[in-house]
């Protein structure tokens, strides 16, 4: 199971990697005059013959984006201040879920309860949900923001039954609505493709 890019309506991630680049450049600069101006110094105390005659590689934008754009990635989005900015939520962790299968007419056929881990980053997500009886996995996603509302996670999945389970191996879909505080979650999954069910989900965030 791979972490997988998601969408983030109304959130432009070109427009933040060329703020990004700027950074790199800008830190790329900084550490070429840092480093220029200690060997000058080191020349006027006399100390030049101690420094080995080596080439000085410059710093490589490109090198630095990559150190730039992997702590913003993991770790900088995170903090509330950014997350108010780009407006992203972190709901990542673990999360108890209770489900209810539903049939035709809205009545509640089937009951059970899971553990969903969601794990990301500024780029990428994973979803994944175990019960007794299966595990899913997150292949495509899309976040919304509600505009004070909360947020919305749209995502695919796939499903594989354990060992001995009588169900079968199927794909769907869910959409959870998750609160503004990113506390509790609540939803609707829709079975297809090897299993045809639907029904409620809700989650509660877990601090273990």
């Amino acid at each position: 199971m791979q972490p997988h890019e998601y969408c983030v309506i109304g959130h432009s991630r070109a427009q933040i990697g060329r703020y990004l680049g700027l950074v790199a450049g800008l830190i790329a600069s900084g550490l070429y005059l840092l480093v220029l101006g200690a060997f000058s110094l080191a020349e006027k105390l006399g100390l030049s013959g101690y420094i080995p005659n080596v080439i000085l590689w410059p710093f490589s934008t490109a090198l630095i984006f990559v150190f730039v754009h992997k702590f913003f990635d993991s770790w900088i989005w995170r903090s509330s201040l950014v997350q108010k900015m780009l407006k992203i939520p972190d709901i990542s962790g673990h999360w108890r879920c209770l489900g209810k299968t539903k049939d035709m007419d809205g009545n509640t056929t089937y009951e059970w309860e899971g553990d969903i881990h969601i794990s990301q980053t500024w780029e990428k997500i994973t979803v994944r949900l175990k019960t007794k009886q299966s595990s899913s996995y997150s292949n495509a996603a899309a976040l919304v923001n509600e505009n004070g509302h909360g947020y919305r996670l749209i995502y695919r999945y796939s499903n594989e039954p354990r060992a001995g389970e009588p169900i079968n191996s199927h794909v769907g879909f869910c959409e959870l609505n998750f609160a503004p505080d990113l506390k509790t979650a609540e939803g609707d999954y829709f079975n297809n493709k090897g299993r045809v069910t639907f029904g409620q989900m809700i989650l509660t965030k877990s601090e273990a």
